[in-house]
């Protein structure tokens, strides 16, 4: 199924509603910085993000080592999966869980919420064909299946403007299986790094609010940049970048360093 939110309806800064009970929300700058209340609500936001997206891609060790082929899962079935993990960690670790009040599907159930306007609490549960699927407990007319989660997969997407179109394409059984291979040598190593080390993820949302407040057209400054919704946040870069590219394009005609044969005539057209 393919799902597509017209650049209207995002740039409109609306929720969008896909069920009687289920409202997409847009969250703005302030929701994401109010996160936990902590001094890093990037982190949380973006936890969140990599939650709901449940990339095949991100998650193919993982994948492999339950037998599965990332590149016949969908982003539904590893969300699901999370879910059971989280749900299997919390059984063997119950005790201690417990002790500090604390149940490791709260990430997954406070994702959800975060992008879903309603409030709800969400349990697994299996329909009869044996899919997956998640109803409020309060509510049980109120559900995610594959299709309503195709939804909000895609709105997270297109709010954060993500883009896949650089992950590898392995060209046979080989390839994917090297692709893994390298995929877990890059996980050991991240976990063999010190926790002082910096992740620049994890600074990628400051550092579009400084390029948009600091180099963008003045419309978004520090002092309304809070209100601003997250698509606004990312649309604005992405059309700053294409004007300053279209502006030297330009200027590299006029002073004759540039050919005209030898440009894309697309990528002066910024407006797109």
């Amino acid at each position: 199924m393919s799902i597509k939110f017209s650049k209207t309806l995002l740039m409109s800064g609306n929720d969008f509603p896909i069920t009687t009970s289920i409202t997409l929300h847009h969250p703005t700058v302030e929701e994401i910085l109010a996160l936990d209340n902590g001094t890093c609500p990037d982190q949380t936001y973006w936890r969140y993000v990599q939650i709901i997206l449940a990339d095949p891609y991100a998650n193919m060790v993982m994948l492999d080592d339950m037998g599965k082929n990332y590149l016949e899962a969908s982003p539904y079935e590893v969300f699901s999966l999370q879910w059971d993990n989280y749900m299997k960690n919390y059984t063997e670790n119950k005790e201690l869980y417990d002790t500090y009040s604390f149940h490791p599907l709260n990430d997954i159930s406070n994702a959800l919420q975060f992008f879903i306007k309603e409030k709800h609490c969400f349990l697994k549960g299996v329909y009869k064909d044996g899919a997956a699927g998640f109803y409020d407990k309060n509510d049980i007319t109120c559900q995610i299946n594959q299709e309503v989660f195709q939804y909000i997969y895609e709105w997270v997407k297109e709010i954060n403007k993500i883009d896949y179109s650089e992950q590898i394409k392995p060209a046979d059984e080989n390839a994917r299986l090297v692709l893994i291979d390298d995929m877990r040598n890059k996980i050991k190593r991240a976990r063999r790094k010190k926790k002082t080390d910096e992740d620049d993820s994890y600074n990628y949302l400051g550092n579009i609010m400084s390029a948009v407040s600091f180099c963008g057209n003045g419309f978004l400054t520090p002092f309304n940049l809070s209100h601003c919704k997250i698509y606004w946040l990312n649309e604005a870069l992405t059309v700053s970048n294409k004007k300053s590219n279209a502006n030297h394009i330009l200027d590299g005609l006029y002073h004759g360093t540039i050919r005209s044969k030898d440009i894309n005539k697309k990528e002066l057209d910024w407006i797109k």
